[in-house]
């Protein structure tokens, strides 16, 4: 892996980004259904027979355009012991795939608390699963309408010209306070194509998506998130930390090439 130059983002890709709008799928694609959203929670979670319980799912009832749709899960629990859940899954039913994204905390994060943005296609339920790191296992819906799903653009245009380079910003705290919570917000440039789009020759293009997120506090795993293509072009994460000492922020994004993007940060003592 080769890192970045201060911090900057690594430079791997051979090929690269012109920035343009994606589409989510194409008319011909089957959607995922409820019984796909079922079977996938069962591979994930090893149980379909969940009860609810409490996972807070904000996200707008009703969005325009379903090519970015703002989401943010909170578990309430105190993030210490074997109170903090160690995976979460989000699922979509109407979306071409049922899965959406994957997310694992640690006790390193100050609050089980995430955001991103998520491409949908049509009115549909939003299902996130929660397995504590004491094995509880439960669900929450949301049900989100759209008026056009991320499917309009069927055929896409070259997303990723030689020399391309995603460029990364973060956003973090210079200083804190011993036992602070800070938000870190990350956003990298990637077109995230959804491998359901043909190209002016009518061919399919294929997947190519920033597919995991990692987060090192001072060496060790703090956060990491498992993305799908269901994520929003220029993949936006934020969460939660707690910092319990100056701080080496390590940053990675691995993308189905097998490229490896990263930035590094610092949190001082102040």
């Amino acid at each position: 892996m080769v890192k970045p130059n201060g911090n900057g983002p690594t430079r791997r890709a051979i090929l690269a980004y012109a920035p343009s709008v994606l589409a989510f799928s194409l008319p011909s694609v089957a959607l995922a259904s409820d019984e796909g959203v079922r079977i996938a929670i069962m591979e994930d979670f090893g149980t379909a027979d969940i009860s609810d319980g409490d996972v807070l799912i904000d996200m707008p009832d009703y969005s325009d355009s379903g090519k970015s749709v703002p989401l943010t899960l909170t578990v309430p629990c105190t993030m210490e012991g074997l109170d903090y859940p160690e995976a979460i899954g989000i699922y979509a039913a109407r979306n071409p795939r049922p899965r959406v994204a994957r997310v694992y905390f640690t006790p390193a994060c100050s609050s089980a608390v995430f955001s991103t943005r998520v491409r949908l296609d049509s009115y549909q339920d939003i299902t996130v699963v929660v397995r504590m790191a004491s094995g509880q296992i439960f669900k929450g819906t949301k049900k989100v309408d759209v008026t056009y799903g991320a499917c309009e653009d069927a055929v896409a245009n070259e997303q990723f010209p030689p020399g391309w380079a995603p460029r990364i910003r973060v956003a973090v705290p210079k200083t804190a306070a011993v036992g602070d919570a800070v938000e870190v917000r990350t956003i990298i440039g990637h077109p995230m194509e959804t491998g359901l789009r043909h190209n002016s020759k009518g061919l399919i293009v294929p997947v190519r998506i920033a597919e995991w997120f990692y987060c090192y506090v001072n060496g060790q795993l703090a956060f990491s998130a498992k993305l799908e293509p269901a994520i929003a072009a220029n993949p936006y994460i934020a969460f939660n930390l707690r910092i319990a000492e100056a701080s080496k922020l390590h940053f990675e994004w691995n993308d189905t090439s097998s490229d490896i993007y990263t930035y590094d940060d610092t949190v001082a003592i102040g």
